[in-house]
């Protein structure tokens, strides 16, 4: 009997039944090794705790769209906010009434809440300005901006912001 347990168990290793299983055993190890090297090499994002006006710190390019004073008009705005959330916008603005390059514009993140809520405010020139409701995502990467203030009567913009 002993004899043809051995027989047996020769001939299982001989002919390649474990070679599946090793085979196995090593992709299962492979793959989990993988996924270990892909969470470490995960980058934490600042998605908890409030928002402040220092999170928005750094280098920003809007893009709106809408409806101005003036007419129909897709615009860029890049500014760096400071940790107060001021900055200096340049607006390059392309619509109905001209194209045109503006430096020298002021962008202020006027209120923020701690959920990421907000105004802020970007000039346009001379006697020109919007303001925007803000919403600043969780992760502070983008904040989409538009214009619903009253006290800017055919001002209809909203646009998203982008963190560089």
């Amino acid at each position: 009997m002993k004899n043809m347990i051995q027989t047996f168990v020769s001939k299982q290793s001989a002919s390649g039944y474990g070679k599946p299983r090793r085979q196995m055993a090593r992709f299962a190890f492979l793959f989990v090794l993988a996924i270990a090297a892909m969470a470490s090499l995960a980058t934490p994002s600042y998605a908890t705790g409030n928002i402040v006006k220092s999170d928005l710190s750094g280098s920003w390019v809007v893009s709106l769209t809408g409806n101005t004073g003036c007419g129909l008009v897709a615009m860029q705005a890049n500014f760096t906010l400071n940790t107060n959330g001021t900055g200096t916008a340049t607006l390059i603005t392309h619509g109905q009434c001209e194209d045109s390059t503006l430096g020298g514009q002021n962008f202020t993140v006027i209120t923020l809440n701690p959920n990421g809520s907000g105004t802020a405010g970007l000039t346009c020139g001379p006697g020109c300005g919007w303001t925007f409701n803000i919403q600043v995502a969780p992760d502070r990467s983008t904040f989409s901006l538009v214009d619903v203030a009253t006290i800017n009567p055919n001002n209809y913009l909203s646009g998203i912001a982008i963190h560089q």
